[in-house]
């Protein structure tokens, strides 16, 4: 989800650094966030990465269970 908003942020310097910035919040993603910020070419899909997205796979957790 990262990837794909700074993808579509790409050309709004302004915004992008915004949301960069927001990433950065995140210990784990900061180094993502910094990449991204010193990158001149805009970054690929997801999928170019190897990332699938988890949004329709079905969750068995407990905890989601509990919530849902």
């Amino acid at each position: 989800m990262i990837i794909s908003t700074a993808s579509a942020l790409w050309e709004d310097k302004e915004a992008l650094g915004k949301f960069l910035d927001v990433v950065r919040r995140s210990e784990r993603f900061t180094p993502l966030a910094d990449s991204m910020a010193q990158s001149q070419v805009r970054p690929a899909k997801p999928s170019f990465y190897g990332v699938k997205s988890r949004d329709c796979a079905p969750c068995r957790s407990r905890r989601h269970e509990e919530i849902f």
